[in-house]
């Protein structure tokens, strides 16, 4: 792939020559010039890639809704950097879903005013948090909304109900981002 900026003979080429190469045009100087793909004709694709397809197709669908709206699109283009449009932000933070990174039990005893911390990560940012705590038997002890630290990184959840019998149940952490993707992570209580 040859890149051209800011020539003059090559500004705003863009299309195939016979079937060997194509120009594309990036930002406002930049014509990309490179190999013509080859079409396959009815490609066979695994489970997981036709997941990935519709993944994919689901974040173009989204990106196109955050360009259609005004307050969305501010809100992205405050995030891009120069030559990335909003559409390609918006896509990225579709397709990829918030990481939790860790969750800190140690100061949870099964007392009131006990907490917990979830350190929980994504590309555009983490909209919530919340944890939920088991029994052993499954049973759900308390559920609510961590609140993020001063950091940016970690959210806390101050517990709010006793259980004395916290040992053997588990605490599930749920991280989500604008776009709505979520991230689960279950962690046994010792």
């Amino acid at each position: 792939m040859a890149k051209s900026e800011n020539n003059e003979v090559m500004f705003g080429a863009r299309g195939k020559i016979g079937n060997l190469v194509v120009f594309k045009n990036f930002g406002e100087n930049q014509t990309v010039i490179a190999k013509r793909r080859k079409k396959i004709i009815n490609p066979k694709y695994t489970i997981e890639q036709e997941r990935t397809k519709e993944k994919f197709r689901d974040g173009v669908v989204y990106a196109k809704g955050v360009i259609a709206n005004a307050d969305l699109t501010v809100r992205y283009k405050r995030l891009a950097k120069p030559g990335i449009s909003v559409y390609n932000l918006a896509l990225a933070d579709f397709c990829k879903a918030p990481q939790i990174k860790a969750v800190d039990i140690s100061e949870y005893n099964g007392l009131v005013g006990d907490y917990i911390r979830v350190r929980a990560v994504d590309n555009f940012g983490v909209t919530a948090v919340k944890v939920s705590i088991y029994s052993a038997s499954g049973n759900l002890i308390e559920s609510g909304t961590a609140i993020v630290q001063f950091n940016n990184l970690d959210w806390r959840y101050n517990c709010t109900i006793v259980n004395p019998d916290f040992s053997g149940g588990y605490l599930r952490a749920e991280a989500s981002d604008f776009p709505g993707n979520l991230t689960v992570e279950d962690v046994e209580i010792d």
